[in-house]
């Protein structure tokens, strides 16, 4: 599994949120791993890929730790910003209800995404972008990029953001007075181009009001869907 999440509980103990291929999301108690001569304490960290071996109690929900193999340590030797946009992937996952069925699906994506992100020198947030276009998408909630939510034509040149339709408008249909989020030129340029980002990161620049916009518009569709 991944885990998501690390809490320390009382004094030796720890709970975590783990991600796994078969069951979504579960809680794990990994008990006395915070004492000094523990060995299991450095293969427990955040974004890391375990091989755990766990036991359950009857009528419990929590699982139980017994102890663990390292797959991949995601974390080790990453730049802050690869380390900051992966803790914002797991951040999105704590948030979503992962269904056992869909669990492989959402696993493998975001395995391939810290995989991917890792090796980004520049621009890193565009691929966080595409992740979570993909997981609007396993989820049910695609956020359509080239079709007008109001008149059903080809988003040739995307005006705004429609919260209340979940979408995007062209300029034929944009109304000042419609309760939408205008766009920037520089955000309508990378979001017609957000499915093939990852071979343009070394030859665009990302101003930070283009990044609060489009952050703004993929969490505020994530949102409105709940």
């Amino acid at each position: 599994g991944i885990i998501l999440r690390k809490i320390a509980y009382r004094e030796t103990s720890v709970i975590l949120d783990v991600l796994t291929p078969d069951f979504g999301v579960i809680t794990v108690m990994a008990k006395g791993i915070r004492k000094a001569k523990s060995k299991s304490e450095g293969l427990l960290e955040i974004l890391n890929e375990v091989d755990l071996l766990l036991y359950k109690k009857p009528n419990s929900d929590w699982y139980l730790y017994k102890s663990a193999t390292i797959i991949n340590a995601n974390i080790f030797g990453i730049n802050f910003d690869a380390q900051i946009l992966m803790q914002a992937a797991t951040e999105i996952y704590r948030q979503l209800i992962i269904h056992s069925e869909e669990s492989i699906e959402f696993y493998e994506l975001l395995n391939d995404y810290f995989g991917y992100i890792k090796l980004v020198k520049k621009n890193g947030i565009a691929i966080f972008w595409r992740f979570l276009l993909k997981i609007y998408k396993i989820y049910g909630i695609s956020l359509n990029l080239q079709t007008c939510v109001l008149c059903g034509g080809n988003l040739n040149e995307i005006s705004a953001y429609y919260p209340h339709k979940h979408g995007f408008i062209c300029q034929k249909c944009f109304r000042a007075n419609f309760p939408v989020i205008g766009l920037a030129n520089e955000v309508t340029s990378i979001l017609a181009q957000i499915y093939d980002i990852g071979n343009q990161l070394e030859n665009i620049s990302i101003s930070k009001s283009a990044i609060k916009q489009i952050n703004r518009i993929f969490l505020l569709h994530l949102s409105e869907q709940f």
